[in-house]
């Protein structure tokens, strides 16, 4: 009799712990966020929004996965800003994403990912009062 209460409340508390962690990925908790590269706005570049800003290609991790973004933000500022997928295909490296190139313009963001894709992000896409 003990051994199946034992039992019992051992696969109820397993099964609890499942429930949660899947529960928690498909909410989209991140339990983790990696910044892999940053690259800031340089002073040849005058937005005129609260400048300057920085990209970040960040790694989330999730309960039972990870994924990388590109976070478009105010400098310190982490907290809001314009999130786009990585568009490289996974797995690749933190040292092939640390090759990904920005380029910053008047007009915007250029982003040459590693495998030769491109990006480009309109400054309205970003700047402040979009």
């Amino acid at each position: 009799m003990k051994k199946r209460l034992f039992f019992s409340l051992g696969a109820g508390i397993v099964t609890g712990f499942f429930i949660l962690v899947i529960l928690f990925q498909l909410l989209g908790f991140t339990i983790s966020d990696k910044v892999i590269m940053e690259s800031c706005q340089g002073d040849y570049v005058k937005y005129g929004s609260y400048d300057p800003y920085c990209l970040n290609i960040i790694k989330q991790s999730k309960p039972l996965s990870s994924k990388h973004i590109i976070l478009i933000s105010r400098k310190g500022d982490m907290n809001y800003g314009h999130v786009v997928s990585y568009i490289d295909p996974d797995p690749l490296s933190e040292a092939d994403i640390q090759k990904t190139r920005v380029m910053w313009t008047s007009e915007g963001i250029e982003i040459t990912f590693p495998l030769g894709q491109k990006l480009y992000i309109p400054k309205e896409r970003f700047i402040g009062g979009r």
